[in-house]
């Protein structure tokens, strides 16, 4: 009985742990768009975005996406070890099993970084004499906090593609699901131009939603390994 539990325990672990992408994808939006809707461009006047930011309410919003963000990046983190775990299971400790696993840390150290870069930086009027707003920091904190994740899905796209290749060429995907997926990988790395990011982020969902689906089929394959 207890030689069953111990067993158990792990499977019942990776089923639901490939369910971390779903969570961060939303997670990840809602967080994002709590964190950013209304809030003053990057272009506005200064006065505009003091304003803005002088609002505790508004701070408090970001602070709260913040945490909406780092939730999402935590679910992902479980996200990418079941993944790395379905990945190993065709390619054992192979090149695409590693770049899984760095591709997906690296992603998720910078966009940690990022965001608690953006919330520091933007809700820094608190400690401030006289709660004061520096508009041109948080101009810079918007530039270099966009260009820090962008960095970072680098390892993503990374991730993608090492995924897709090994599905692929594992007979888990049809041929036309891996080029695609390395398509996604591949425009990841482009997501300083901020539509890619869509594509990376229907990625995760859909291929969570699918290894949650097929758990039974990929558990079987890993232990024929």
């Amino acid at each position: 009985m207890e030689a069953g539990v111990a067993v158990g325990r792990p499977r019942s672990v990776a089923r639901w742990a490939v369910l971390g992408g779903v969570l961060y994808v939303i997670l990840f939006v809602i967080g994002t768009i709590v964190t950013f809707s209304g809030a003053p461009s990057g272009d506005a006047a200064p006065a505009k975005v003091i304003q803005w930011y002088s609002d505790s309410g508004h701070r408090d919003r970001i602070h709260i996406g913040w945490i909406l963000i780092g939730l999402a990046v935590f679910f992902l983190l479980w996200f990418i070890g079941a993944l790395r775990r379905a990945v190993s299971a065709v390619d054992g400790e192979g090149i695409l099993t590693g770049v899984v696993s760095l591709g997906g840390g690296i992603y998720a150290a910078l966009a940690l970084a990022s965001v608690a870069l953006s919330d520091g930086i933007r809700t820094m009027s608190d400690d401030t004499y006289q709660h004061r707003v520096f508009p041109e920091l948080i101009h810079a904190a918007g530039d270099a906090t966009w260009v820090m994740h962008a960095t970072g899905a680098v390892g993503l796209g990374g991730m993608i593609i090492a995924a897709s290749l090994a599905f692929m060429w594992g007979a888990v995907w049809p041929k036309w699901a891996g080029w695609v997926g390395v398509l996604v990988g591949i425009l990841a790395l482009a997501s300083i131009a901020f539509f890619p990011q869509f594509l990376f982020l229907l990625w995760i969902l859909v291929v969570s939603l699918w290894m949650f689906l097929r758990h039974n089929s990929l558990s079987k394959i890993a232990s024929s390994i």
